[in-house]
């Protein structure tokens, strides 16, 4: 792996880390001021990355950020429904980790136009340094975006799954849910799978491709009160 590569992934894999916790620390305040404090019992209100990195995933993670391509996770936040002050809570619950990728996102891209259209040619500071910033807020971004489109896919386990759940009326919710209790992973697992061995695109790439093009949209509209 030349250093280039190495400077890359190492990145990435900061930038995945940072999210992830941003990710899981939303699901425990959504959850929080819904009514249920497990998460917050737990130690899982914080941003700290080092309460929500799961060994496997995080292993998983630095694969995906060094090789370009797998799947990596945080430990699942725990929330009681039993707990939240509606049972379908939990679809807002869920949603909280997507929307707070996209509000990096859409942070880090301010942050991005800001540093090399105002900071970056007034502050002087080394090329290396700058490029840097540059290249790791740009990575941030893309991050974000990514885990925001993948994270909203109406699969198990991810959060998309109870969000389309907690939205269907009563009977086809538990037929959703049996769906998935009774395959789990595998669906998801299947269409990962696919796209890194198949040399067509798979379901994967035919949704998060339009989905991806839309938030960077989003995004280039958020730029507005700099360009």
């Amino acid at each position: 792996m030349g250093s280039e590569s190495l400077r890359l992934g190492t990145l990435y894999f900061l930038a995945i880390v940072l999210s992830l916790a941003f990710h899981e620390a939303a699901h425990a305040l959504m959850a929080y001021v819904l009514g249920d404090s497990t998460a917050k019992d737990r130690g899982r209100l914080t941003l700290n990355p080092l309460v929500h990195l799961d060994t496997l995933g995080t292993i998983m993670i630095a694969f995906m950020a060094f090789q370009g391509m797998g799947i990596g996770w945080a430990k699942p936040v725990p929330v009681d429904t039993n707990s939240l002050k509606k049972s379908r809570y939990i679809g807002l619950v869920s949603l909280a980790g997507p929307l707070s990728n996209l509000i990096l996102a859409v942070l880090g891209f301010q942050l991005f136009l800001l540093f090399q259209a105002i900071l970056l040619p007034n502050i002087g500071l080394h090329v290396n340094i700058e490029r840097l910033i540059i290249d790791f807020l740009r990575v941030f971004v893309l991050v974000n975006i990514a885990l925001t489109a993948f994270n909203l896919l109406p699969v198990y386990p991810l959060d998309g799954a109870k969000v389309v759940s907690s939205l269907l009326p009563p009977t086809l919710s538990r037929q959703f849910d049996a769906f998935f209790i009774k395959f789990g992973s595998w669906p998801l697992l299947f269409f990962v799978v696919w796209e890194w061995f198949f040399p067509f695109p798979g379901p994967l790439s035919f949704i998060l491709g339009p989905f991806t093009r839309f938030l960077l949209q989003v995004l280039e509209k958020s730029a507005f009160w700099i360009m």
